[in-house]
């Protein structure tokens, strides 16, 4: 077993427990109202005192002195003097105008229809069942279809996230080798517009809720319009036939084994038999080794109902689905690239 405790042996276990919950039961929600109120773009040319800052964002002043002295015992943000903040390089990356920006996530992951399913975690483990049908009254992804601005901030995260591991997939993995691919569940469609600005002579596909791509404008105007395909559906159902390569980055993490399988026949049935099905995932790591993925996990347990899985259980997954797992191609970003062969 593990020693968890080995890396820093002269904190006791019980100091050490209390740096994970003081501040970190707070930190993610500061956070988010400092991103929220974009304090880190108003502080891009320089420090600014705490009334102005107060007077831009409509805050109560001395409340968000509190706020970002707190924040600044974490690094984000400096005060230079008495209620003068300026940015500092961890507060720079929650700029909303820089690429690589970590805004939508502090905003995504830490808004009330996250935070709330959150605090009912105990509930979810006890009922293993979501906690967001309890919370919020219906499955995450019918709630979103109902409430337009909380979609936009999902959204908004995913974008941010694929735009994050685009440089990874690409120098990772070879696509110049397909003619057409479909991004299925592609969102907005960043990460296809990555692997076909990097591939000139690549035709694409995105594919997903019709409410979700029609905010795909980066797709359907400019040089990439005539080589790309935006189409609306929903993949329990269909997806556009004859590629030889359909990616799937972060979509059988949201399902459990019976709904994931669904999904991959789907493209079984859509895939050319010479084709290649590539999931963007991540990969858990053997129990009691540092793991993002295990938080990830849990995270999909609370909202949707999904999981993380092993390569392992992508292998067996994938098999059912009649796909052989040719290969796990790892990448720089907390993602890998699960390669499936029709079989």
């Amino acid at each position: 077993m593990t020693d968890q405790t080995s890396s820093a042996p002269n904190i006791p276990p019980s100091a050490q427990l209390m740096q994970m919950i003081w501040p970190g039961a707070m930190a993610a929600q500061a956070i988010y109202v400092a991103a929220q109120l974009g304090i880190a773009d108003l502080l891009k040319d320089g420090p600014k005192q705490i009334d102005e800052l107060g007077k831009a964002t409509g805050a109560h002043a001395p409340s968000l002195h509190r706020l970002l002295r707190a924040l600044t015992s974490l690094g984000i943000f400096s005060e230079t003097g008495t209620g003068i903040f300026q940015n500092t390089a961890l507060s720079e990356a929650l700029r909303g105008d820089l690429p690589n920006t970590m805004r939508p996530w502090a905003i995504f992951l830490s808004a009330p229809f996250m935070w709330k399913p959150f605090g009912d975690l105990y509930e979810t483990v006890m009922s293993g069942q979501p906690a967001v049908d309890r919370v919020l009254g219906k499955p995450f992804f019918a709630y979103l279809a109902e409430h337009p601005e909380d979609a936009a901030v999902f959204n908004s995260a995913m974008t941010a996230g694929s735009e994050m591991n685009v440089p990874a997939v690409l120098a990772a993995y070879d696509f110049s080798q397909f003619e057409r691919i479909v991004d299925v569940g592609g969102g907005q469609g960043a990460l296809l517009r990555g692997i076909m600005s990097a591939n000139p002579n690549l035709h694409g596909v995105l594919f997903d809720f019709q409410e979700v791509v029609s905010g795909a404008t980066a797709l359907t105007t400019g040089e990439l319009a005539s080589r790309c395909q935006v189409v609306g559906g929903d993949f329990f159902e269909s997806v556009p036939e004859g590629a030889d390569a359909y990616i799937l980055k972060g979509i059988i993490h949201d399902w459990n084994d019976d709904d994931a399988l669904r999904i991959l026949k789907r493209c079984r049935q859509a895939i050319k038999d010479d084709g290649r099905l590539l999931l963007v995932e991540m990969i858990l790591k053997p129990s009691g080794e540092p793991d993002p993925g295990t938080f990830g996990d849990v995270l999909m347990l609370t909202l949707v109902g999904g999981r993380e899985r092993t390569e392992s259980d992508f292998r067996a997954l994938l098999q059912k689905a009649g796909f052989d797992l040719s290969r796990v191609v790892t990448t720089d970003a907390p993602n890998s690239i699960i390669e499936g062969r029709p079989i």
